[in-house]
Order: structure tokens, then C-alpha cells, then sequence
């Protein structure tokens, strides 16, 4: 009876090691260790001595390859509040516009069913492009204007007449766009019947009635900066052109040039010899006394 109970025992112990092996799996199959995903793009030192070889190989930023007309018109985006290099960039879409093909008329951004159609499609996209970069100049040249010109404002008088210049440039560009839109618009306006562009129709016959003159606009502009360009001219003749305060500024703009200013970056900086006869504590001339206090 005894042998049997023993046998009995080491039987169950037996079957209880295989279902412990049957119900959980090896490290191979499971491994208990989380893995983490492994970022290739993360940033690092790329001026040290171990750089990843996919660093010297050019890849392309932005996947999308405008072609057509239509891809560059749909790039044109602006924020509610926007810098000189962010409506440069839309001018830049729009002028890359211009110089390309349309597409297909299958693929257009309305329905077009007969050549006519196709025609006044092209000439309403030509004319809402031209207007787009019309407006795109007036915004560059109201962050160059300013609306009031008070008397504490020619304090900086010399930059002031130099930005009513730029302004008065991009002014005087958006009116070509103007006349290009306008040209366009009435070139449409020769077809009968209207294409699901929405507002663009709207902007064309706008156009057509007279409902929207932007040439009234832009010479108002101009008859503003060129009285404020008079007065700042008037201002700066009185004072001088530069003034003395600005003639200092660039006086010392041109004394951080010196001879001791390192023209190429890759030459070490010339330093003053008195800044090495600085000991490493003030009032602690001996070595020894620095080291004790090191230590």
C-alpha cells in the first residue's frame, strides 16, 4: 500500500508539470519582456562621430509632386496670421500656376462637358489666380504701410521711408494683376451660361458689373504713402539724411567689425591677453589652495 500511494504521488506531480508546461508558453513564443518600436527619425548629434548611413542618402519632404495647374492652386493657403515668407510663398504657387498645364477635363474642379465650357473653366481659373496674387501684394505691402502716421513715429524716420518704398513697389504690382484679372473676367463673361466654381463665378460677374473695383482701392493706397512719404521726405531733410542718432547706430554696428573680429567661423577667436592672466578664483593666486579646495 505504501509503494502504490508513492507511485500515486509522483504520478500526480508529473501531470501537474505538464499542464504548468502546457498552459504557458516558452520565451520564445512569449517573451515576458516588453519590446518597445524602434524611431528611426528621432534627432540627434549629427556632428559627432557616429552618424546613421540614411542621413547621407536625400529624401524627398513632401511626397505630393504638384503638376498641373489645378495642384498648385490648391497648395494656396493662408493662416489668420501670416509673415513676410508665408504670402512669398503663396506668390510662388500662384506664378508656378500660371506656367503650368491643366489637367485633363475629366479631372477638373467642375463638371465640363463641351469645349466651351472647357474654355471659360480655363479663363476663370486664370483670372481667380491673377486676383489671388493681387491680393497676396496688397498684403505684403500693408506689413511695409502703416494706417496712421503719427508725429512720435519719425523717432525712426530713415526705416520708415525705406518701408513706404516697399510698400509703395508691391502697390504698384498689384495693379498688373488687376488689370490680368480683369482682362480675364471679361473674356468670360462672353459665355452665356455659369460652371459649378462657385465663387469664382461670383468674383467674375462682381468684376463684369463694376461691384468690384480693385483699382479705386489700390490708388487710395497710393495717395496715402505718397503723403506720408512727403512728410517723412520733409522730416529727414530738416534732420539729415541719416540722421544723427541712426549715424551712431551704424557707427557702432561697424565697430563690432574690427580687427579682431574673426571674419571665417572656422578660425578660432583671437581672445584679449589679459583674460588668461585671470586666476581660476578671486583673490586666489596659489595653485595649491584651489587644488585643497577641489578636493
Amino acid at each position: 500500500m505504501i509503494k502504490v500511494k508513492k507511485y500515486f504521488l509522483i504520478l500526480l506531480l508529473l501531470l501537474n508539470q505538464l499542464f504548468a508546461e502546457s498552459s504557458t508558453l516558452k520565451d520564445p513564443y512569449y517573451p515576458q519582456q516588453p519590446t518597445g518600436e524602434l524611431r528611426l527619425n528621432y534627432y540627434y548629434d549629427r556632428s559627432g562621430k557616429w552618424v546613421k548611413f540614411s542621413d547621407w542618402i536625400p529624401f524627398k519632404q513632401k511626397k505630393f509632386q504638384p503638376m498641373f495647374l489645378e495642384d498648385y492652386y490648391l497648395l494656396y493657403g493662408l493662416k489668420m496670421g501670416y509673415n513676410v515668407s508665408e504670402v512669398k510663398e503663396n506668390i510662388y504657387f500662384l506664378y508656378s500656376a500660371l506656367n503650368s498645364k491643366f489637367r485633363h477635363p475629366r479631372n477638373a474642379l467642375c463638371k465640363i462637358q463641351t469645349e466651351q465650357e472647357f474654355h471659360k473653366y480655363r479663363l476663370l481659373m486664370f483670372m481667380e489666380i491673377n486676383l489671388i496674387i493681387m491680393r497676396m501684394y496688397l498684403r505684403l505691402g500693408s506689413l511695409y504701410d502703416k494706417r496712421h502716421l503719427y508725429f512720435h513715429d519719425l523717432d525712426v524716420a530713415d526705416d520708415l521711408e525705406v518701408s513706404f518704398l516697399i510698400a509703395r513697389t508691391y502697390y504698384n504690382e498689384s495693379l498688373k494683376y488687376w488689370q490680368l484679372a480683369k482682362d480675364y473676367a471679361q473674356k468670360a463673361s462672353i459665355y452665356p451660361f455659369t460652371l459649378d466654381l462657385g465663387n469664382i463665378e461670383s468674383h467674375r460677374h462682381e468684376i463684369y458689373t463694376n461691384e468690384l473695383d480693385f483699382e479705386r482701392i489700390i490708388k487710395r493706397y497710393l495717395n496715402r504713402i505718397e503723403t506720408k512719404l512727403e512728410i517723412v521726405a520733409q522730416f529727414l531733410n530738416q534732420e539729415g539724411r541719416p540722421r544723427p542718432v541712426k549715424q551712431k547706430m551704424l557707427e557702432d554696428i561697424k565697430k563690432l567689425y574690427d580687427k579682431d573680429f574673426s571674419v571665417d567661423p572656422l578660425n578660432e577667436p583671437s581672445l584679449n591677453p589679459h583674460w588668461n592672466e585671470k586666476p581660476l578664483f578671486p583673490n586666489d593666486s596659489d595653485t595649491n589652495q584651489t587644488d585643497s579646495f577641489l578636493n
